[in-house]
């Protein structure tokens, strides 16, 4: 749970190297990079979880494969215990399906393809079982400019009915504290001193 601001650092700091002449989008892919990226690396090293690709979401799983955990952009009452917040852009079926799996739904026309996880270098892939039981978390969140200040309201939510697109019902919320920021402090910074590399041209 302590790594999950960080989480969100890197993705706001990733937003920010997106200048006016890139593609449209591009903050926001960068954000949704940053973030997979960090939720992995974080839970990957300090807790010895593993990369999860399941039915095309791009996830973190525990090492007994019971749990994992995703990122997702929320509306405005995300964070708010006393709001119901959605899910700011409509999702597809592997949201539906890992939504069903969270309800503790088996149904008969569920395809078990769409539980084939790619496992990649140091991934996992999952059984059907395995699928059917995995409990699928998602920090939410949401971010609001003013001026030069960036609040991101936060929770880490477990969804428990799709409908259309959306989360409808979510079984469990943990609301998080609101990150925010003003200016970005690089963590991999390697100083102001500049690098010079002898290049020897023969």
């Amino acid at each position: 749970m302590e790594f999950l601001h960080d989480v969100l650092r890197a993705g706001e700091a990733a937003r920010r190297t997106a200048v006016p002449n890139d593609p449209t989008g591009t903050a926001g892919r960068r954000a949704y990079e940053a973030h997979v990226r960090t939720i992995r690396e974080l839970h990957i090293e300090k807790e010895g979880w593993a990369r999860l690709i399941h039915g095309r979401l791009e996830l973190v799983c525990n090492g007994d494969r019971s749990v994992a955990m995703g990122v997702m952009i929320g509306d405005a009452a995300t964070g708010q215990a006393s709001l119901f917040p959605k899910n700011a852009r409509r999702r597809g079926p592997a949201t539906d399906m890992v939504t069903r799996a969270n309800a503790g739904e088996v149904t008969s026309h569920v395809q078990t393809a769409l539980f084939v996880a790619g496992a990649g270098p140091d991934g996992v892939a999952l059984s059907e079982e395995e699928a059917y039981a995995l409990k699928t978390w998602f920090l939410l969140s949401y971010r609001t400019k003013i001026g030069d200040t960036v609040r991101i309201d936060c929770e880490l939510s477990r969804p428990k009915r799709f409908e259309d697109g959306f989360v409808v019902e979510w079984g469990r919320r943990i609301p998080l504290p609101a990150l925010v920021m003003d200016g970005i402090e690089l963590v991999n910074d390697d100083g102001p001193e500049e690098i010079d590399i002898t290049v020897d041209f023969r």
